[in-house]
């Protein structure tokens, strides 16, 4: 009598700790499905292209702001091409250039803060983040961390 029970708790202890398992996999593996007849609206585009800038006897230092900045180098004869990040807006007049080394973070952020507010990428990005605040667009009972 004793080993039935003890063997009864033990099966329903293993389908408690297995239907919980199965619970939480299926939690996680749910997407939200969409279709295209779904969408309602689309934000303006941003084009991102690598442009290639010849240079001549000019080299690259690095600012006390952790910004790049092209000099004129003291030894002649010095020549190569620098990649640039070109950033247009399709029927806008706004473009902007991006160092190559821009942080991926602060680069990602950039794209993400001009994709959802609509406003073109500008320096000093401090005041673009300002600008292009997320706050600006959501109310504020939204208490979500959007940033």
């Amino acid at each position: 009598m004793k080993m039935r029970i003890v063997f009864l708790l033990l099966a329903a202890a293993f389908s408690f700790v297995t239907c919980k398992q199965y619970q939480e996999a299926q939690l996680e593996t749910r997407t939200r499905q969409l279709k295209p007849s779904d969408i309602t609206a689309y934000h303006p585009p941003i084009q991102l292209t690598i442009a290639w800038v010849p240079y001549e006897d000019l080299r690259l230092i690095k600012t006390k702001k952790d910004e790049w900045k092209i000099v004129k180098d003291d030894k002649p004869g010095k020549k190569g091409n620098l990649p640039m990040i070109l950033a247009t807006y399709p029927n806008s007049n706004d473009t902007i250039w991006i160092d190559m080394n821009t942080d991926n973070e602060l680069l990602g952020k950039l794209i993400k803060h001009s994709l959802m507010t609509q406003e073109p990428i500008k320096r000093p990005f401090g005041e673009f983040f300002d600008m292009a605040a997320c706050q600006k667009c959501h109310p504020p009972e939204v208490k979500a961390k959007l940033d």
